[in-house]
């Protein structure tokens, strides 16, 4: 009779006890993940910190953490991570009453991108390991990927040439109140130009030269349209690139710049337009509005897309710089009409190697090959 007495107050104390711990397992309870970095560039290798802090004295034997990211975050060929649509990870835990633990995760910034984690998913077992627990906890922690470097021979003769072609404008459009130094005169030089008390002094005749009032302003127009049954993502990805590259180096001597892309931002929907502007926030904005393109989306027509600023770019006297890789009539038509109005514009057409360079440069329109390789 008394064995009987304790097996039941055993299995009693253990119902009790299974019971407090599915009323409290979760309370107190705190898991939180967090990117090391709140940006970094496609290629490079970064660190999700998991956070978990039980501020309570209950044990928890088995805790399972487990999210999903996009699966161009690469964690590596671990047990605890499959591959479907997404990545998902799950660790296992065993947390002691008042304690924290932190842990770092290591991943492959595979793809350019914004990424997201929205949701935690907690998992434990009861005290007698025979029925699973659940949670799902809300969290907002995100990433920016920016385009990959543009690097080599190949992108240092582009951007010399590219400087070439702004600096030639630049000098045809001077403003005759922004002075900039003292040259020697030359029989094209105008005789108004003509610094008489620097000739005095020198002896030889010396003329003034002037600044450009529109040297810093530039718009990258970038178009991701497929305008056949083809797909050509790789091409469009080496064209925000290229966008992110030029962009970084026209900031960087001090231009203002702009962005108009037909491409979908992944976070609003929308066609991304950014107005001109300068500094190191502009870069930043810059870098993620190109981060945030969705070439799963289907864009407009761009010269559609163009025909809505038109006007701006207009007013602002923009040196345009198209990237695509498209050259049907309507858009070659466009950029030399900005061309003509603008005093300058770039056509870059990203080809791979066995596509057909179809247009020429001509008038205020240079055209330039930039070849995508596999």
């Amino acid at each position: 009779m008394a064995f009987l007495l304790i097996l039941l107050g055993a299995v009693l104390v253990q119902l009790l006890a299974e019971t407090y711990y599915r009323k409290n397992w979760d309370k107190k309870l705190k898991v939180s993940l967090r990117f090391q970095a709140s940006s970094i560039w496609e290629g490079e290798e970064s660190l999700l910190t998991e956070t978990i802090e039980n501020e309570k004295r209950l044990f928890l034997p088995m805790l399972q953490v487990g999210f999903g990211v996009s699966r161009n975050l690469y964690f590596g060929q671990e047990e605890n991570t499959s591959v479907s649509d997404k990545s998902y990870k799950r660790d296992i835990f065993s947390v002691m009453g008042r304690q924290r633990i932190t842990r770092q995760v290591s991943f492959l910034a595979q793809k350019r991108g914004y990424y997201e984690i929205d949701k935690i998913e907690l998992v434990t077992r009861g005290l007698l390991f025979q029925s699973e627990l659940y949670k799902t906890g809300k969290e907002r922690t995100s990433l920016y990927v920016y385009p990959g470097r543009i690097q080599g021979l190949e992108g240092e003769l582009f951007f010399r040439r590219l400087s070439g072609i702004i600096e030639t404008r630049n000098q045809m459009l001077e403003d005759p109140f922004q002075f900039r130094g003292i040259r020697e005169y030359t029989p094209l030089d105008p005789m108004n130009r003509i610094n008489w008390k620097a000739s005095a002094r020198t002896g030889e005749l010396m003329v003034n030269q002037m600044n450009s009032s529109v040297s810093g302003n530039v718009c990258l127009l970038l178009d991701v349209e497929d305008v056949t049954m083809w797909r050509y993502e790789e091409i469009h990805e080496e064209g925000i690139r290229l966008a992110a590259a030029m962009a970084r180096r026209f900031l960087r001597q001090g231009m203002e710049v702009g962005l108009l892309t037909n491409g979908r931002d992944c976070v609003f929907g929308e066609e991304i337009y950014l107005e001109q502007g300068g500094g190191q926030g502009q870069i930043a904005k810059l870098l993620q509005s190109l981060s945030r393109i969705d070439l799963s989306k289907k864009p407009d027509r761009f010269t559609d897309s163009l025909e809505k600023k038109k006007e701006i770019l207009l007013s602002r006297e923009c040196f345009c710089i198209l990237i695509t890789q498209n050259q049907y009539p309507g858009l070659v038509s466009e950029l030399e009409f900005l061309g003509r109005r603008n005093h300058g514009s770039l056509y870059v057409a990203t080809l791979a190697p066995d596509m057909e360079l179809k247009i020429e440069s001509g008038g205020q329109m240079q055209v330039y090959r930039w070849e995508v390789r596999p």
